[in-house]
């Protein structure tokens, strides 16, 4: 059977330079609404507050995410100070570290050739671009979970205690970052693996006492946090409800997504290696059947989590994170051992429009970006003429290119309509107090983060029994600015500003046809 080219031994230096310059350049974006910002904004709150082991949110007792987002945050902004970058720096490096991870994983049961692949996958992938940018508590689930996976497989191997007390910290920091899926997600794995070696003596090894002491010793400060917060509804939400409770319905947070939620989601956080990683997963799962896969843990294991998270009653794209380190290993095999000419021609085509379409995201939906899509446009007539010598390599370097454009062209530009930010940055360069600005039914986190707190909030005009007060300013939608004019009329017209949710992506926000119809304003008004 033919089969497309196969991968140089290892990706070069310059693209991995290429990959490091494009995560340096989200790390300059503004954080998002909603997750990111409102994470950040805690942990920028965290350094007043006396007790770092409790969680607060605008002031009240915060009970669902555990708290190692928040404290190394709020390290980093003691020790750098407030910044877009510092707010991220701890996720971006526990990303650069699941790349290593995975780079070890593989090597447990593949060549070095796979294992070099295997990390540039995950490094090159549409997630890795976002998970370094729009920074929630994933990143360093992904990290820990796939160290655990790594560490764990090491011990399997070699039966060297230092290997079993590395996956225990890893296990510990995965619960510390996202709860009991950071312990789930590597024992299933590796429980899979014990099964498939049919080696399960291991279990009689009296040093795995040792992962539960190592564990509970590193949880216990957020327990005791927990415990002196909410008592023992607080452990017991953290060990049941945050997780198991999603698909047992016991958890509060629900939405109307199928369990095939993640079969279209998947496909586009592993671009552009969609088709490699899928037939490789194919080839593992296969080969584990038929008793040529020596991996037998990480397939099946991929597999199971997948179905498990898609059970859950609300989900998002970022919680399938984990398990991509794992599927970026059989994409690296498949770079390898090549692919079969249909599937080959398959990819190709899929490069090609994802290419297309960055130039017309960079060089038509957000113009300011067409001098990157003119380069853009060269460099893919370089590919077609050369791609029979350097195909993969050109290609990369291409979609290296299309990274940067995003992180520097087309995130700018969308989050221009992230008012709340613009807002927060102007009562901060203006020095007014954030109390001296009532929203009137918007607002949102960013706006505490950059304006360093928050003010008064109502939901209506109709709330309003008396004129604001002289000196202080309102933020007001369009929707309702007719209303507060007509009984209130203000002094001056400070700030018109264009507002999109910008976390929630849309076609109509993308294509600029539609966008007037989907952009809202917000203003301030002085009074």
């Amino acid at each position: 059977m033919c089969r497309s080219q196969q991968a140089p031994s290892a990706p070069p230096l310059l693209l991995w330079l290429a990959l490091g310059v494009v995560v340096v350049a989200g790390a300059l974006l503004d954080v998002m609404e909603v997750d990111a910002a409102q994470y950040a904004t805690m942990a920028r709150d965290m350094l007043h507050q006396p007790d770092k082991l409790k969680l607060y949110f605008r002031g009240h007792d915060y009970l669902d995410k555990p708290p190692l987002l928040f404290w190394l945050s709020a390290l980093s902004f003691h020790l750098f100070g407030i910044h877009n970058w510092s707010y991220k720096l701890p996720s971006m490096l526990a990303a650069v570290w699941a790349v290593y991870a995975t780079f070890r994983y593989a090597r447990l049961f593949n060549s070095l050739h796979v294992a070099h692949w295997a990390a540039f996958v995950l490094a090159s992938s549409v997630a890795f671009l976002l998970m370094t940018n729009d920074v929630r508590t994933d990143t360093l689930l992904t990290a820990a979970v796939i160290t655990a996976m790594w560490t764990g497989g090491e011990f399997l191997v070699t039966g060297r205690t230092a290997w079993l007390v590395w996956a225990s910290v890893a296990v510990a920091m995965g619960m510390l970052a996202k709860g009991p899926l950071g312990f789930v997600a590597p024992a299933v794995v590796l429980g899979l693996q014990l099964l498939g070696d049919r080696r399960w003596k291991q279990l009689l090894d009296v040093r795995l006492l040792l992962i539960p002491v190592i564990v509970l010793l590193l949880l216990l400060p957020m327990l005791k946090g927990l415990y002196d917060q909410h008592g023992a509804h607080g452990i017991r939400f953290f060990f049941w409800e945050q997780s198991f409770g999603r698909i047992t319905g016991e958890n509060r947070w629900k939405d109307d997504s199928t369990v095939l939620y993640f079969t279209h989601e998947l496909p586009w956080l592993l671009l552009p290696w969609t088709v490699f990683v899928l037939m490789g997963w194919w080839r593992a799962l296969k080969g584990s059947i038929t008793g040529t896969e020596r991996d037998h843990g990480g397939p099946w294991g991929a597999l199971l989590l997948f179905v498990a998270l898609s059970l859950s009653q609300f989900k998002l794209p970022h919680y399938i994170y984990p398990v991509l380190p794992l599927l970026a290993v059989y994409g690296a095999r498949s770079l390898v051992e090549g692919l079969p000419v249909a599937l080959a021609a398959v990819q190709r085509v899929l490069w090609l429009l994802l290419l297309l379409l960055a130039m017309v995201l960079l060089g038509w939906c957000f113009p300011q970006g067409w001098p990157l899509t003119a380069l853009l446009a060269i460099l893919l007539v370089v590919v077609i003429l050369f791609r029979h010598r350097h195909e993969l390599l050109l290609f990369v370097a291409l979609w290296s290119a299309v990274a940067w454009g995003i992180n520097t062209q087309f995130y700018p530009a969308l989050l221009r309509y992230q008012s709340n930010a613009q807002v927060g940055r102007w009562l901060h360069e203006q020095e007014i107090a954030p109390d001296r600005l009532l929203s009137v039914g918007v607002g949102g986190t960013a706006l505490e983060f950059y304006g360093a707190g928050k003010g008064p909030y109502v939901a209506r005009v109709e709330e309003l029994d008396r004129p604001p007060s002289q000196g202080a300013f309102v933020l007001i939608g369009s929707g309702q600015l007719p209303d507060l004019v007509a009984r209130f009329p203000p002094r001056d017209t400070v700030l018109v500003l264009e507002h999109l949710p910008v976390q929630m992506l849309s076609l109509e926000m993308i294509l600029p046809s539609s966008r007037p119809q989907v952009v809202d304003q917000h203003v301030v008004l002085a009074y």
